[in-house]
C-alpha cells in the first residue's frame, strides 16, 4: 500500500549571518531527511531553508514557499523525479523554474495582498478602497458582498481584516446549510488511476460529447491532493457538475508502474529515463502546460485550447468559480 508523505510545516524564520560561497554549496548539498518522523527532522528542514536567502533566494520567496502546503506541492514531484533523494539545490533549482512561470506571478501577488490585509485595520470609512484588496485576491464578488454586510454590523477598527474575515468565516460555517457529502461510486470513481493519460482519446471523447475537459493532476504522495479531495471535491454539487458538465481524467504523476520498454524515451531537459506511468504523465504537464505543480486543474475545451487553470485550494466557492466557464 503506498504511503502518503506527511508534511505539516510550520516555519518560523530569524535572521541569520552572511555565509560563504562553500557555506551555501554544502547546504544546497544537503539531502532533505522526507521521513518527517521527529520534530527535529522538522526543525533541520526549517532551519536550512531558512538560509537559502544567502544562496540567492529573496526574502519573500522564502516566506511565500514556506508555507507548508505551496513546499509540499513543489516537492512532491522532486520525490518522483529523483528517487525519494532530494536536495536542498533540487529544492532551489525548482523555486527558480517556478519563479519563471505565470502562476507565480500571479500566486506572490495574491501572497502579498494577504499579508496585507492581515495587517491593515478593518475600519468601515475605507471600504471601498480596501475593498480592491479583495478582488485582487480573486474572491467572487458575490462572497465579497456577504463579507460586508456582516462587516457592516460587526465592525472593529482595532481589527485586522484577516481576524474580522476569520469571523465571518465562522458564522458562516454555523448558519449555512451543511455540505452534502457522496460516497457514492460517482465520487470513488473520479479519482480511479487510469494510467498513462492517452490525451488524443480524451479530445476525441470531448467532441464526442461535446464537453470541455478537466485535467486533474494528482499524486499519492500529494498531501495537498487528499486535501483538496476532502474539503472539495467530496461536494455533492461538484461531483456532479465533474460527471455531467465536464470530461473529467485523473492524472497520476508519481505511479512507480513501468510502462513497456518500447515506450522509454529521453527526457531532452533532465537527459532521464521516462519509464513510469507518473514520469510520463508529468512530463506531459510540464511539456503542455509550463508546470509540475501538484495538485493542478486545468480545463481545456474540446479543441485542445486551454481556458482557465487553478491550483491548490480548500475554499469551495473559489473551485465553483473556476468550474464557471460560461460567459
Amino acid at each position: 500500500m503506498r504511503k502518503t508523505l506527511l508534511i505539516i510545516i510550520f516555519f518560523q524564520f530569524s535572521t541569520g549571518v552572511s555565509y560563504s560561497q562553500t557555506d551555501c554549496e554544502k547546504i544546497l548539498s544537503e539531502e532533505i531527511n522526507l521521513t518527517f518522523s521527529e520534530k527535529s527532522d522538522l526543525n533541520t528542514l526549517n532551519n536550512t531553508f531558512s538560509k537559502l536567502t544567502d544562496c540567492g533566494l529573496e526574502q519573500i520567496d522564502v516566506d511565500f514557499f514556506a508555507n507548508g502546503p505551496i513546499l509540499a506541492t513543489l516537492l512532491v514531484p522532486l520525490i518522483s523525479e529523483n528517487d525519494r533523494k532530494v536536495t536542498y539545490q533540487n529544492l532551489f533549482d525548482k523555486i527558480m523554474e517556478f519563479k519563471q512561470t505565470s502562476q507565480y506571478e500571479k500566486a506572490i501577488e495574491i501572497f502579498k495582498v494577504s499579508n496585507e490585509l492581515s495587517e491593515r485595520k478593518a475600519e468601515l470609512k475605507n471600504w471601498e478602497e480596501d475593498k480592491k484588496l479583495f478582488q485582487r485576491l480573486q474572491i467572487p464578488n458575490e462572497y465579497i458582498n456577504e463579507f460586508y454586510e456582516f462587516f457592516k454590523q460587526n465592525a472593529d477598527s482595532t481589527k485586522t481584516y484577516k481576524e474580522v474575515f476569520e469571523n465571518f468565516k465562522s458564522q458562516k460555517k454555523q448558519f449555512d446549510v451543511p455540505i452534502i457529502i457522496n460516497d457514492s461510486e460517482d465520487y470513488s470513481g473520479l479519482f480511479k488511476n487510469p494510467g498513462v493519460l492517452n490525451y488524443s482519446d480524451v479530445l476525441n471523447k470531448a467532441k464526442e460529447k461535446d464537453k470541455p475537459i478537466v485535467l486533474y493532476f494528482n499524486g499519492y504522495a500529494c498531501v495537498n491532493a487528499r486535501k483538496i479531495e476532502e474539503y472539495v471535491l467530496r461536494n455533492d454539487k461538484i461531483i456532479k457538475q465533474l460527471t455531467n458538465d465536464f470530461i473529467f481524467v485523473n492524472v497520476y504523476v508519481d505511479d512507480k508502474k513501468q510502462i513497456p520498454e518500447e515506450q522509454w524515451t529521453i527526457d531532452k531537459q533532465s537527459g532521464k529515463t521516462v519509464k513510469t506511468v507518473g514520469m510520463k504523465n508529468s512530463k506531459f504537464q510540464i511539456d503542455n502546460f509550463q508546470n509540475n505543480l501538484c495538485p493542478y486543474f486545468v480545463i481545456i475545451d474540446k479543441n485542445g485550447k486551454k481556458i482557465k487553470e487553478r491550483g491548490y485550494t480548500r475554499d469551495l466557492i473559489e473551485f465553483e468559480e473556476f468550474l464557471n466557464i460560461t460567459e
